[in-house]
């Protein structure tokens, strides 16, 4: 990469002898071409719109070469004009290009005409290209004094080549050049070290794990407390959640800061309070978090930009024992020499960007994910043990033994199971075309009608697979020592196409096809569902900060779909042979493309809860009607007065085929009504998800984790109204 901007210092070395703007023989003054932005103006909030696209000329200070990033490469040039001479402001200049033979190649003093770059506010005010940016780069060494127009500039890619400067803008920087204070720029052996060191950025980038002390590192990091100002320095408290053994230890409030016993690392589960302790600290817990010392220019930068919660990125910190001499401590100070007011803070913001988060950041938030659930699992054990307590008798009886946290656990899902078999009638069907018994129902002819050709999906060149060769057990076969050997799989990536039709769904009743959840930073990781931190019990529900934050819809719901050639074997109607049916999930973006429709709360959305069902009707035919009724009479007989306010809906055994024996318990005053769910085609997809599992000889997964075989429905459509 030193290629890259070697030839550009090079071609600078006229100004190692600096010219002061006094030995100048420049006469006169040149206005700003028409179309161009002073710097000035960029870097003064309010004098020009965010996210608009602006012209800009500019002599460069400062050059960080190409490094890799995901998807394309980066450069950063730092640029100064006449307007913010003054001032000494400086305006960065971020550069994202697909091919690094495009980039541009930079020496101190060459001047940049630059076209339509976006103005961004990430912490501070800079620029960024886009794919309109024009660059032109015209090398100090070439650019002649005026009234002459500079003639020649480097143009690396194809949009540069493609657009032409003015005369104006030539003759502009011819005169901007001689007519700037030579010396506000850095010398060129400053401007190749700095280069250089720019290029090694990468290679000093550390995990908080893995710093030591005597150190110099760049962090990503979240701050996890209020900065705490202290005159001239800020104090962070920062964390990317991972564990160093030489770091402070935050216990919990009710533990010492030694911590609690083995298997609670985060010190929650024993103890009595400590008030020596950090009482106030409200995580992480354990030794996860870095004091950082931050000086000017940095501390100012800090207090007016970095909260709780800002992900930053921290360049050059010193890393070293503290003054009690036991735990690591970081210390953020000014670079000196020319780039003394450069700030290697910056404010990251993932949720603006998520297309070009780095990788170092996604594996933070993942990281900041699992604990934070890890750290709820504990908590509501130790609120269930504490529960426990609080009923326990005065003395316990000899030989009396109490459930554990995960007996009580099964106990707690055993009853959440029995709750969710238990469901109210929904609302009388909009279409009335017969009435048997009492009940409304729709003529099957009608049902046929509609269905046909509304159900469209994706690949129809694919022929149609059996329901009982997908629910094979997925194998492998393997040669070893000359013989095949077939290995058992917990599950295969595959896609079918099938012809089905609709014999159960869940939740059972439409309104619970969609959720909510609030919110989370974790949004932006392609690997999170949101469902770990959904409100999962009733204190959570009646929370007021469930209503003031901010919460998105999502449709979430399964269906169990049944082989249509094989179900006309069935001998009873309604039978669900245990090897020709089995439940798919319905993904919120699956389910968008299958509805046509945004989730909301059908609940308190009457109209969108009508279009759901007319479009299901499509679909399954009055299955929801004769399951309605089921559930009514069941209801009736079984649903007993004053329940909780919530029910805790469980998922279905997604990989199931056995008979569930669903609607018999609304035999004896239930009227037998005909089912007339049509046959449809569609696409389906295998996968596995990870789930706990308790037996270590069963956690194919990992550490207490297991493979799960699941089928989720795609690329399938409602065409109907």
């Amino acid at each position: 990469m030193t290629s890259i901007f070697c030839s550009s210092l090079v071609k600078s070395q006229s100004l190692a002898t600096p010219v002061s703007m006094a030995e100048t023989d420049i006469k006169g003054s040149l206005d700003l071409p028409k179309g161009f932005t002073p710097i000035a103006d960029i870097l003064t909030e309010g004098k020009v719109k965010m996210q608009s696209f602006i012209n800009v000329i500019g002599v460069v200070i400062d050059y960080r070469p190409p490094v890799s990033t995901r998807k394309d490469f980066k450069c950063q040039i730092r640029l100064v004009d006449l307007s913010s001479q003054e001032s000494q402001g400086k305006l960065d200049f971020d550069i994202f290009r697909p091919d690094v033979k495009h980039m541009p190649e930079c020496g101190v003093g060459d001047v940049l005409v630059i076209y339509q770059a976006k103005i961004q506010q990430r912490g501070y005010i800079g620029i960024l290209s886009n794919w309109s940016t024009a660059i032109h780069v015209y090398s100090a060494a070439k650019i002649p004094s005026p009234p002459q127009p500079a003639l020649d500039y480097l143009a690396p890619s194809g949009r540069d080549q493609g657009l032409k400067s003015s005369l104006q803008a030539k003759e502009y920087v011819s005169w901007l050049y001689h007519t700037i204070d030579k010396t506000y720029l850095p010398s060129v052996e400053e401007f190749k070290v700095q280069a250089i060191q720019a290029m090694n950025i990468r290679t000093k980038f550390c995990e908080l794990k893995d710093v030591r002390g005597d150190n110099f590192h760049d962090l990503i990091v979240q701050v996890v407390q209020p900065p705490l100002s202290r005159g001239d320095k800020v104090t962070l408290y920062v964390s990317d959640y991972t564990e160093n053994h030489v770091f402070r230890n935050y216990a919990w409030i009710g533990q010492h800061e030694d911590g609690g016993r083995d298997g609670d690392p985060y010190g929650y589960t024993s103890g009595k309070p400590h008030k020596s302790a950090h009482t106030d600290w409200t995580g992480p817990y354990g030794k996860k978090t870095l004091q950082i010392t931050c000086y000017e220019p940095h501390a100012s930068f800090i207090e007016r930009n970095v909260k709780v919660g800002s992900w930053v990125r921290l360049l050059n910190v010193q890393i070293k024992f503290g003054s009690d001499n036991a735990n690591l401590e970081g210390f953020l100070r000014e670079d000196r020499g020319i780039f003394a007011e450069k700030l290697s803070v910056e404010v990251l913001h993932p949720q603006e960007d998520p297309e070009n988060i780095s990788c170092e950041l996604k594996n933070a938030l993942r990281r900041k994910r699992d604990y934070e659930k890890d750290k709820k699992a504990q908590l509501r054990e130790m609120k269930s043990s504490e529960q426990t307590g609080k009923k326990r008798p005065a003395t316990d009886q000899p030989g009396e033994k109490r459930p554990n946290a995960k007996e009580r656990r099964r106990h707690q899902r055993a009853r959440a199971a029995e709750k969710a078999k238990i469901a109210e009638a929904s609302n009388t069907p909009p279409q009335v075309l017969n009435y048997q018994g009492g009940l409304i129902y729709r003529s099957p002819v009608y049902i046929l009608w509609t269905n046909r050709g509304q159900v469209v999906c994706e690949n129809p060149e694919r022929t149609v697979v059996p329901v009982p060769e997908i629910l094979q057990p997925a194998t492998y076969e393997v040669t070893t020592q000359g013989n095949q050997v077939a290995v058992s799989l917990p599950f295969t990536c595959a896609q079918y196409r099938v012809n089905v039709r609709v014999i159960d769904f869940h939740p059972p009743k439409l309104q619970d096809f969609a959720t909510s959840r609030k919110v989370t930073e974790f949004d932006v990781l392609s690997d999170d569902s949101g469902s770990d931190f959904d409100d999962s019990d009733e204190d959570d529900h009646r929370n007021l900060n469930n209503f003031v934050s901010e919460r998105v819809w999502e449709w979430r719901f399964a269906l169990r779909l049944q082989d249509a050639t094989l179900a006309k074997d069935a001998k009873v109607e309604g039978d669900r042979n245990e090897d020709n049916s089995f439940w798919v999930v319905v993904d919120n973006m699956d389910a968008q493309l299958l509805t046509g429709l945004d989730a909301c709360d059908l609940r308190t959305n009457p109209e969108d809860l009508a279009k759901l069902k007319e479009k299901m009707f499509i679909l399954w035919g009055n299955l929801e009607e004769k399951k309605s009724n089921e559930l009514a009479v069941s209801a009736s007989k079984n649903i007993p007065k004053n329940k909780a306010a919530k029910q805790t809906i469980e998922r279905p055994p997604l990989d199931s085929s056995d008979d569930e024996d669903a609607g018999k318990s609304a035999k004896g005053n239930a009227v037998k009504i005909p089912t007339t769910n049509v046959p449809f085609t569609c696409c389906v997809r295998q996968y596995g998800v990870k789930v706990s599992e308790p037996k270590s000889a069963k956690a194919n997964a990992g550490d207490g984790k297991r493979w799960q075989r699941v089928f989720g429905l795609f690329g399938t459509k409602i065409s109907g109204t």
